[in-house]
């Protein structure tokens, strides 16, 4: 008697790395590293039809339709680590610098700074692959998946949570011919190591001191992609190699634009400037500082948001167990001082996140 499949059965993983390039899945297992998903997260996938229902054939109705191409995508709710987030700053993001800050004193720690990528040297923004597996009747590879956001975000006791979202080349492999390996050793981040510096020209406010607490909090990048225009004349990129008839799949994704979102609520005092930094659009260097456990010496685990030119773009007033409070929206700019928007810098003990 067949057996109904039920969702703790699921389990999900990406590259450990990224593609070599767009086309190429990845293959071995050693190269996966399991997504531990919250939620009822699945994969999508979507074969897109035409018809010749408006065709001159004498019925009213279609008598034909066929494949014109494939969509494919993902969204993946999951905590925050300190080893598994850089895989998705770095598809978020796009680029990746990472180096030992004190290779002789201390050799297992590694700093990464992820920023924006250069659109001088290509428009192809990193994709990884991603696995699907559901008892005996989910099993898939969705190769090419290109991130179009990454929020990350912390409110309340607990770990801190981010949020992908991946849209695919459209194709499926079937079954993936992965093992998904377990993952372990993690050091996770919590909403306690999270603090919150605004700077005012020199004019620093420390928003995670007593009593103006960081009530929550949140950061995403977002990212522009040429999904339509991936399906290129030439290409003869299909479901099943060299069948059109199969329908189309991407053959890329390029990164068109890029954003940033940054969002923080904050207790207002009486002696609260924030009102009037926005009136006179203050250029705020806001920076989220999220320090966590000890790797070794004085260096640990942590994960540093700084958005070098970010004046209020709006700020919203409300309530919070009968406080007053600011919802505040800043507008992260280019600095032409520094000739930089935002970076991330992730220090962790990972030795990298590209080879």
């Amino acid at each position: 008697m067949p057996v109904p499949i039920q969702r703790f059965q699921r389990k999900f993983a990406i590259s450990r790395i990224p593609q070599p390039d767009y086309a190429t899945p990845t293959a071995l297992a050693a190269n996966f590293r399991q997504v531990l998903a919250k939620g009822d997260s699945f994969a999508t996938e979507q074969p897109n039809l035409a018809d010749n229902r408006d065709y001159a054939k004498g019925t009213r109705q279609a008598t034909e339709q066929w494949l014109t191409n494939h969509d494919s995508g993902v969204t993946l709710p999951f905590d925050i680590c300190s080893e598994e987030i850089g895989r998705f700053l770095l598809l978020a993001f796009g680029k990746v610098v990472t180096t030992q800050p004190d290779a002789g004193g201390n050799p297992l720690v590694y700093q990464h700074v992820f920023t924006g990528m250069d659109p001088l040297v290509s428009a192809q923004i990193p994709v990884t692959s991603f696995i699907e597996q559901c008892g005996a009747a989910i099993d898939a590879l969705f190769p090419s998946m290109a991130c179009q956001s990454l929020s990350l975000r912390g409110e309340g006791p607990g770990r801190l949570e981010a949020n992908y979202s991946g849209v695919g080349s459209g194709k499926k492999n079937t079954p993936s011919g992965i093992v998904i390996p377990a993952l372990a050793g993690l050091h996770y981040l919590y909403q306690a190591f999270v603090g919150l510096t605004l700077d005012n020209a020199g004019a620093i406010t420390n928003a995670a001191t007593a009593p103006q607490r960081l009530n929550s909090w949140e950061f995403s990048v977002n990212n522009t992609l040429g999904q339509d225009d991936g399906f290129r004349p030439g290409a003869a990129a299909y479901q099943t190699p060299g069948n059109p008839d199969s329908g189309e799949v991407r053959s890329e994704a390029l990164l068109q634009d890029q954003n940033y979102g940054m969002r923080f609520n904050l207790r207002l005092l009486d002696n609260s400037a924030f009102l009037s930094e926005l009136t006179n659009q203050a250029p705020i260097v806001a920076q989220f500082d999220i320090v966590g456990p000890t790797i070794s010496g004085a260096y640990k685990d942590s994960l540093k948001i700084k958005a070098f030119k970010a004046p209020y773009r709006t700020i919203g007033k409300t309530t919070r167990n009968g406080l007053v409070t600011l919802d505040i929206e800043p507008n992260a700019l280019f600095d032409t001082t520094t000739s930089k928007d935002v970076e991330v810098t992730l220090i962790n003990r990972i030795a990298s996140y590209t080879v």
